[in-house]
């Protein structure tokens, strides 16, 4: 993207031109309704329907609903109403799959004390492993927007404790965003603790001989209770997605558009018109940018929230040896802003994150900033 006063002024005059004939026609159209018969009243829409009610259900994946599927090595995903089952190799952990036939937010998550796989070493004592040893495990989401599985609870399970995740609840408070309504679930056994990643259906690299695992998938089957709950409002009617490979907005002057001034400073010297018209003074890129956008609908109450996250640079033109300046290194930005609308009130939450920045501020920087702020002035 390219930006300078040029490209300014042209916006500007096609705004001027679109104004003056929205106005024209807007008078013109104000003419012909006088003149013509008056037009009928149309009769008040009629109510809306109320929401249906949310549709609740118990105990998913152990009462005979769902079809067990065990892992034959294609990594496929599972279909509506199946529960696959990947077992652990040196590479991939395991992991235990299902799918709903419409999203669904999870209500009630808990895990009954799991049997371990001690075969392998029968010296270690059962009641040392209940009280000391825990396999870390994550409960996973697939985000339609991102195409990846995106982490939602951390636990650990032991042979000796229940596991209940903490979910939030149901009704309907400020924190809509945090009811995440999803087809597709999963929990990784043996979890490294770097979040969700994208599950591909026909990936074959990488190690695929079974190792030694501690907890069985489908032993996790056994032992997991899921209750979850559908309503039209959990889902996003709205859904948009942007991402970039790249994206570099290049600043630039157009001396044509500057004035005719000379500079005080360089009185009496004057320009001979040998220097190039368009003269790019600043690069920001951004690589990798990418937008997430999401609305909720209930009747008259309305949530938003957009997360974005990209790497951002910033590159000054010098001017004694026309070469590019490092104005900001590299660094990471992400962020998500989320905005409530009901007709008492109006809530707005936003949260940046930003890695340390390195700036490098010297003269040539500080001249190039302080060359383009009077251009623009002018």
């Amino acid at each position: 993207v390219f930006w300078g006063q040029e490209h300014l002024t042209c916006l500007m005059l096609v705004e001027e031109h679109l104004r003056n004939y929205l106005h024209l026609h807007k008078e013109d159209s104000n003419n012909s309704w006088s003149k013509g018969k008056a037009c009928h009243t149309q009769p008040p829409p009629s109510p809306v329907a109320p929401s249906p009610r949310a549709e609740h259900s118990s105990d998913d994946l152990r009462t005979g609903n769902f079809q067990y599927i065990q892992d034959s090595g294609s990594q496929k995903l599972p279909g509506p109403h199946e529960v696959v089952f990947y077992s652990e190799t040196e590479d991939n952990p395991g992991v235990m799959l299902w799918r709903y036939s419409e999203p669904r937010v999870l209500t009630f998550v808990r895990i009954t004390p799991v049997p371990f796989n001690t075969t392998e070493d029968p010296e270690i004592s059962t009641a040392y492993l209940g009280d000391v040893l825990q396999v870390p495990c994550s409960l996973e989401y697939w985000d339609e927007l991102q195409q990846a599985f995106v982490l939602y609870r951390e636990f650990s399970l032991s042979e000796s404790c229940a596991c209940q995740l903490q979910l939030p609840s149901l009704s309907l408070t400020e924190q809509q965003k945090e009811l995440v309504a999803s087809d597709l679930w999963r929990i990784v056994l043996n979890h490294n603790g770097e979040g969700g990643d994208e599950q591909s259906s026909d990936s074959d690299c990488g190690s695929q001989l079974p190792c030694d695992q501690l907890v069985s998938p489908i032993a996790l089957a056994a032992c997991t209770r899921v209750d979850s709950c559908f309503a039209p409002w959990f889902v996003p009617s709205l859904g948009v997605s942007l991402q970039l490979a790249q994206l570099e907005v290049h600043l630039c002057h157009h001396l044509e558009q500057l004035g005719t001034v000379p500079s005080r400073k360089l009185h009496p010297f004057l320009p001979d018109r040998k220097l190039p018209q368009e003269q790019e003074f600043m690069v920001i890129g951004s690589r990798e940018p990418q937008v997430f956008m999401r609305q909720w609908n209930n009747g008259p109450r309305h949530c938003q929230e957009m997360s974005f996250s990209t790497q951002l640079d910033c590159k000054l033109l010098e001017y004694r040896n026309l070469t590019h300046l490092q104005l900001l290194q590299s660094c990471a930005l992400q962020g998500q802003a989320t905005a409530m609308s009901c007709p008492q009130n109006t809530s707005l939450a936003v949260n940046v994150f930003v890695d340390p920045m390195f700036l490098n501020i010297s003269q040539y920087a500080i001249h190039t900033m302080d060359t383009a702020l009077l251009s623009w002035q002018q």
